[in-house]
């Protein structure tokens, strides 16, 4: 799509940040220095603190529910690292448990004392819901096969694999207009900015030595999932940027997007390396062609002309191939030990694919069964591809499923992209098609949408999109009505 003249720009629609986002910043910046300082706040304190800031929540959002959703959404990137457990070691008695019942219980008071319906429907609601009931059948199938001790074993691991599926629900009902849209959007970009301060940072006080020391793990304790958490979002800095270019201001926005990529580079993960080239080409794409062309073309010179990349991705890059020769029969002799390692881990998960076609081998089975489809050369590890795993432990069903949930989403938020003339709506679909884009790629190479603290966000922007999907069918609807009812009075006049 072309990108508009000036005049055009100034006279879409501008939405505006809700004004209360202030202390919720002030919150992101608090959960970063309590991760970066290392500071553990004794049990008794932190429930005074929850307590009264739950008090305080319900006081000030019982008719505005967007409030106590707008601190859930700030607090999810820290939720790993910032439990919030209380040291009483109860089952499920966490930070992000409450925080999620305490937004549900506020909203529902608030659409009941209004009288209005609690549920809504959208595109992707049915599929969602289909996905999650695979996953949890595939539990009950397991248990069924070996135990109800397996349901009992794993029924906390698939809680949080439904999480984020839920605060797509949940966004979806509390975020009803684009001033609450837009202000979660910024939420994001804010905690996504503090997140990669605190992976510099990390790699400043701790590099040295070997690689894998030098790799920062962040939020995600793990460098490849830190790497796939900044493609999945950083494309919110760009998209603004595109979308707002005429604002001087929104130039200040390439700041943390430089620093989101600084914090790919910290990780030293191949995969984000590549998801955030597909990401990068596809929101210049949607945005402009000639764009593309010249971004795709300096691309390309730089991958032939690999002097030009930086020292730590042209490193790692290059340990991928350790053989070149083409005398090598199977490509796994070609690589360095990680890379073909996962060639093998992924030709075990197709064999067990073959005999697991239709429920899996079973939520959370997946390191247990590696062992002997690998003749009992890995134990314990990941199948390194989203895809593979949730075909080899959910089912091919339920990979069927998860393909159409990212096909649907696509889809709606390019028709989203392409018919709302509201800029931050605009610029919320444009960042969310990179990032989609870069998340398929990311997880070829990994297994990076069940970590809550990184997945949670990529369900919430699916809300988004959805929110804004009805909004613009209601507004059309709307216009049309109107057109309908006006032409009707010059026939009667």
């Amino acid at each position: 799509m072309a990108i508009r003249s000036r005049a055009q720009t100034l006279a879409l629609p501008y939405t505006a940040v809700d004004s209360r986002i202030w202390p919720i910043v002030a919150l992101i910046g608090f959960f970063g220095w309590l991760v970066m300082k290392e500071i553990h706040l004794p049990s008794a304190f932190m429930a005074v603190c929850v307590g009264l800031g739950l008090l305080g929540a319900f006081m000030a959002s019982v008719n505005h529910p967007e409030l106590s959703l707008y601190v859930l959404v700030a607090y999810l990137p820290f939720s790993r690292l910032l439990v919030g457990g209380f040291g009483t070691g109860a089952f499920a008695l966490n930070l992000t448990n409450i925080l999620t019942l305490w937004v549900l219980a506020i909203y529902v008071i608030s659409q009941l004392s209004k009288g209005k319906a609690l549920f809504q429907r959208a595109p992707i609601n049915g599929v969602v819901l289909i996905f999650c009931a695979l996953g949890v059948g595939s539990l009950l199938n397991e248990g069924a096969v070996y135990g109800s001790w397996v349901i009992f074993r794993l029924i906390s691991p698939m809680k949080q694999w439904l999480t984020p599926m839920f605060f797509y629900f949940l966004t979806l009902w509390v975020a009803r207009d684009r001033k609450t849209m837009k202000t979660i959007a910024v939420i994001m970009m804010v905690a996504v900015t503090i997140v990669a301060i605190m992976a510099i940072r990390d790699y400043i006080n701790n590099a040295g030595g070997s690689l894998e020391k030098s790799r920062v793990g962040g939020i995600a304790e793990q460098p490849n999932t830190l790497g796939a958490f900044f493609v999945y979002y950083m494309f919110l800095f760009l998209s603004f940027f595109l979308v707002y270019r005429k604002k001087f201001k929104t130039w200040l926005l390439l700041i943390p997007f430089a620093l989101s990529f600084r914090g790919i580079m910290v990780t030293f993960s191949r995969g984000a390396y590549m998801g955030f080239a597909s990401g990068l080409l596809g929101a210049f794409w949607h945005r402009n062609k000639i764009l593309f062309v010249i971004v795709g073309s300096l691309l390309w010179y730089a991958i032939a002309n690999p002097w030009l990349l930086p020292a730590g991705i042209r490193y790692r890059m290059g340990q991928t191939m350790v053989h070149k020769s083409s005398d090598v029969e199977d490509v796994v002799e070609t690589l360095e030990d990680s890379s073909a390692n996962r060639v093998k881990i992924w030709r075990a998960t197709i064999e067990m694919i073959k005999d697991h076609p239709w429920w899996g081998v079973g939520y959370g089975a997946f390191p247990a069964y590696i062992t002997p489809y690998s003749g009992g050369q890995f134990h314990e590890v990941d199948a390194h591809n989203s895809y593979l795993l949730i075909a080899a432990e959910l089912g091919i069903p339920a990979l069927v499923i998860f393909l159409i949930i990212v096909g649907l989403s696509w889809w709606h938020t390019r028709w989203l992209y392409l018919r709302t003339k509201d800029l931050s709506t605009k610029a919320i679909a444009l960042g969310f098609l990179a990032g989609l884009e870069g998340l398929l790629v990311v997880n070829m190479f990994g297994s990076r949408m069940d970590d809550q603290a990184v997945a949670s966000y990529f369900w919430i922007l699916c809300a988004l999109v959805m929110r804004g999907v009805l909004i613009e069918r209601q507004e059309r609807s709307q216009a049309r009505a109107t057109t309908k009812a006006r032409r009707l009075q010059v026939q009667l006049a």
